[in-house]
């Protein structure tokens, strides 16, 4: 296992933390280096692989290239090639599975402090899509377009720690693979007094009770149809005669009708614009014929949760919110860091491209963005915008590498750039998270 000397110095380093990755011991386990490299290093592979996705330029002369810069010598397209096979699939997936490790064990405190005292976690559970080659619908078949040919898309699931800021778990996956059925993938990572918040998507109730049962918590939109109960357990709600005669409802009830599920429901109204929009979506929604007791119900936000009453109405409601994070988290990677210029090659260049992403996007976010937004909190200093310090890291990734060893220019000049304006009269994320304390 490679080692650094100095970690605190150059603790944002992105070379420097894949020093603290057992790259070579991955890559003989996987078959990816058999024996010791002459030319093509795997620490040299990976960062190639990283400014590749960043510039945008996948060809493999370009790679080749690249490669040949970072390690000092020339190198034809081929030898590339080579490289590129299940092996190394294998062993990105192996590296992205220890990095999301090392970041939790390395990230053992919260950085939103205001919250620790009411959520171990608050993991947020969302996922994302990236259509390929039509050519490759056999390994990831999606929907078809409207003249009925088949589209190929890869859903990446994630999920990520609001306090701390980190991610916690990916997996790759065909598109037809849904939320619901993805919606167990966070049960085996739960500990107890985390706190989970999920879209629509994900409602399933068998889910909800497995996070009850773990001892934590959830928040999400109530799904149409499902039966509602009183505190009785027996006593069946209507809940649109419930809304008429309440401005906001915050009530304890049981969900479901087989595994009556304890949890409050909150309702809010919404406004007439919203409601509207969410009518009209529903009307043209060629699966479904919305009932008038459905499309009443789109004129409010309906949520479900087991959290505990000292937590008021307007509390749930915001932390509901903080959901956008991943939102704007996806956003990053889609306008930066190129997640989807997915190179037109074969099956095995498609994983390798996506699972490199996702490392480096599990490096960049808590080994950059997460320590330089640390600094700035604790010199009261103006918050970080992750959309701007990723598309510095875009713009500005070969002279990150070429100043890797006076890091602290790169580091000035991102606390300078990227920091939220002050004349932005929106409430950032960083605010919005704070106010919840």
């Amino acid at each position: 296992m490679l080692t650094i000397k100095d970690s605190d110095k150059l603790s944002i380093q992105l070379r420097e933390k894949l020093y603290q990755l057992p790259l070579n011991h991955l890559a003989s386990k996987y078959g990816f280096m058999k024996r010791d490299p002459q030319k093509i290093s795997p620490i040299n592979f990976l960062l190639s692989l990283f400014i590749m996705i960043l510039t945008g330029a996948n060809s493999l002369s370009s790679f080749a290239t690249t490669i040949g810069l970072i390690g000092g010598f020339t190198l034809s397209k081929q030898a590339v090639a080579k490289r590129i096979t299940d092996n190394l699939v294998n062993f990105l997936k192996a590296l992205l599975a220890h990095s999301l490790s090392f970041t939790i064990q390395s990230k053992s405190e919260p950085i939103y402090q205001n919250l620790i005292s009411k959520f171990k976690r608050i993991l947020i559970h969302d996922s994302t899509t990236i259509q390929v080659n039509s050519q490759l619908a056999t390994y990831f078949p999606g929907s078809k377009n409207q003249s009925q040919k088949p589209i190929a898309i890869v859903k990446i699931q994630a999920i990520f720690d609001l306090l701390s800021e980190t991610f916690c778990k990916f997996s790759l996956s065909p598109y037809t693979r849904n939320d619901q059925t993805a919606g167990s993938d966070i049960i085996d990572i739960l500990k107890p007094d985390d706190l989970v918040i999920r879209d629509l998507g994900y409602f399933v109730l068998i889910n909800l009770k497995k996070i009850h049962d773990k001892s934590a918590y959830f928040i999400s939109r109530l799904k149409y149809g499902i039966a509602l109960f009183k505190s009785d357990a027996k006593t069946r709600i209507n809940l649109l005669n419930e809304l008429k005669n309440h401005s906001k409802l915050d009530i304890n009830i049981f969900l479901g009708i087989r595994e009556k599920l304890p949890t409050r429901l909150i309702a809010i109204p919404v406004s007439e614009q919203v409601a509207s929009m969410r009518r009209r979506k529903a009307r043209r929604d060629c699966r479904s014929n919305p009932s008038r007791e459905h499309l009443a119900l789109l004129g409010w936000n309906i949520f479900i949760t087991n959290v505990h009453c000292s937590i008021n109405t307007e509390e749930i409601v915001k932390l509901y919110n903080c959901r956008w994070r991943i939102e704007t988290i996806f956003k990053s990677w889609k306008s930066n860091f190129n997640i989807t210029n997915i190179p037109d090659a074969s099956v095995i260049r498609v994983r390798s491209f996506i699972y490199a992403n996702l490392i480096f996007i599990t490096l960049f976010q808590t080994h950059v963005f997460v320590e330089l937004y640390e600094r700035l909190m604790k010199e009261n200093r103006k918050q970080l915008s992750l959309l701007k310090v990723s598309r510095f890291f875009k713009h500005q990734i070969w002279a990150i590498i070429l100043y890797a060893q006076q890091f602290h220019i790169i580091q000035e000049q991102i606390l300078y750039q990227c920091k939220y304006e002050s004349r932005c009269q929106r409430t950032n994320h960083t605010q919005m998270v704070m106010n919840l304390g």
